[in-house]
């Protein structure tokens, strides 16, 4: 038989008769039709209608599938939005009173030492009390304070010592409210599903900050300065409002039996993180981040887009847009990961090196062009990280020390990054901002190194086998 006889085209069709020359015959139209797989030259194939069949996988997170978490969530998309308004307000009224870059300062000094003062026991509160009922009193009294202000600058009576003391009485509010509010999130999900929550809470926080501002420039030039006051105390109405329904469909939390004084549950709470080398590490980690990259990255950003790498106003809202959408993406991967201990570990890692990399990038950025792709991933591992940890921490403690632990971090991040500031300032006034931006990237990555070595790990390691970790060191 010759090379040509077995040719594909001479081969007989599986159930076909050849005919006297040995060719199969032709099949009939209709299964001609049947096997065609495209259009016969010089005729047009037919035009299919579109479906949705590509997206028939898509679905809610597991997080939204629960309804009392679905709805605190909706709900604080309307707040968070509000409370944007009201910050670029509390800007506005506090440049029209002072220029002097000491005065600014010295109002997030202000609001951050009740956070040092109380944090820890607000996270006793949290673990001792009914956490929703916190809320509902922490959001209320956030309520009153946006009204304090509205009526002040109505009645053109606001002064700077009005400023000082809304901010004093503001931190205090958060350093119940925010132990409470990291901790209630456990509440409304299984654990299983409680990365994707802390995940969801930080993507609707990203990206309110981007439409918040933006909200709030339509309403001052319609309605003046005290609309967006006035706006954030109505939309706080809607956690209030949702919190208060939530009693209906919640269980009941069980409270813990404890029979120590205030100050005891305090020192047992320091004493579990202390044994807890794990936890007590990401607390330090957070503290490292809150002290080099917050100030260089959430403060005075804006100055050094402007005097370092000559950038006007326009450029200054397109770097602090980027730095949004890097956040917003990150607590959007966090969403889609994985929930195994070694991925955790993994984007925290990640997370990790992109600061470093981030603020090294910007600091040798000689244009602002140059520094936005560096502001880009600043942004995206800082969202990524916060967020990485927060989880981490929730998922370690026990219910009975939650409150406690999330105080802590509460204490490392916020209490930090005011004091931080001020030293980083004046630093950057005698040396350069971009000098102390490269050396605030070294020493965070020496510092990140040193305490995953040393504790971080540990926090990783799977409970189900506890030999397993020492892959996770560095």
């Amino acid at each position: 038989m010759t090379e040509e006889d077995t040719s594909p085209a001479t081969l007989p069709e599986s159930g076909s008769v050849p005919d006297k020359s040995g060719r199969a015959p032709e099949p009939p139209p209709e299964r001609r039709r049947r096997f065609r797989t495209a259009p016969r030259v010089g005729r047009p194939g037919k035009l299919r209608t579109p479906t949705l069949r590509p997206l028939r996988d898509v679905r809610l997170p597991d997080a939204l599938t629960n309804v009392p978490f679905r709805r605190y969530w909706l709900s604080q998309i309307v707040s968070l939005a509000g409370t944007w308004m009201q910050s670029v307000g509390i800007q506005l009224v506090v440049l029209s009173l002072t220029t002097s870059a000491f005065l600014i300062g010295a109002i997030n000094v202000v609001s951050a030492i009740p956070l040092l003062l109380f944090s820890l026991g607000g996270g006793v509160l949290a673990d001792r009390m009914d956490r929703r009922r916190i809320l509902i009193s922490t959001q209320s009294l956030l309520g009153v304070l946006s009204l304090v202000y509205a009526w002040l600058i109505w009645s053109g009576r606001i002064e700077y010592w009005h400023i000082l003391a809304l901010a004093a009485f503001g931190g205090t509010v958060a350093a119940f409210e925010l132990p409470a509010s990291q901790a209630f999130v456990s509440e409304l999900v299984p654990m299983r599903d409680l990365p994707q929550a802390i995940a969801l809470n930080s993507a609707s926080f990203n990206s309110t900050r981007i439409v918040g501002p933006a909200l709030a420039a339509v309403a001052i030039g319609a309605l003046g300065l005290v609309s967006a006051f006035l706006v954030n105390a109505l939309t706080l109405l809607a956690p209030i409002g949702t919190l208060v329904g939530l009693k209906k469909i919640m269980p009941k939390r069980e409270m813990p039996k404890g029979t120590s004084s205030g100050l005891g549950a305090l020192k047992d709470g320091l004493s579990y993180v202390r044994s807890e080398e794990g936890l007590m590490g990401l607390i330090l980690l957070q503290g490292v981040i809150s002290f080099f990259v917050s100030p260089n990255l959430l403060v005075l950003l804006p100055l050094y887009v402007t005097d370092v790498l000559g950038g006007g106003d326009s450029w200054v809202g397109i770097a602090l847009s980027a730095m949004g959408g890097g956040s917003l993406v990150g607590a959007l991967v966090l969403l889609r990961g994985s929930r195994l201990e070694s991925a955790a570990a993994r984007r925290l890692v990640i997370s990790l090196g992109g600061l470093c990399l981030g603020l090294g990038w910007i600091a040798l950025s000689q244009n602002p062009l140059m520094a936005i792709p560096g502001i880009m991933v600043s942004g995206f591992s800082f969202s990524m990280g916060n967020s990485q940890i927060s989880t981490r921490l929730q998922q370690s403690a026990k219910d009975e020390m939650r409150g406690r632990v999330m105080s802590l971090n509460s204490l490392s991040f916020n209490g930090v990054m005011p004091f931080s500031t001020l030293g980083i300032s004046a630093l950057a006034q005698m040396f350069g901002l971009h000098i102390i931006m490269g050396i605030s990237a070294a020493l965070l990555a020496v510092g990140a190194v040193y305490l995953w070595r040393r504790y971080v790990w540990k926090a990783f390691i799977p409970e189900f086998e506890p030999g397993i970790g020492a892959e996770l060191s560095l």
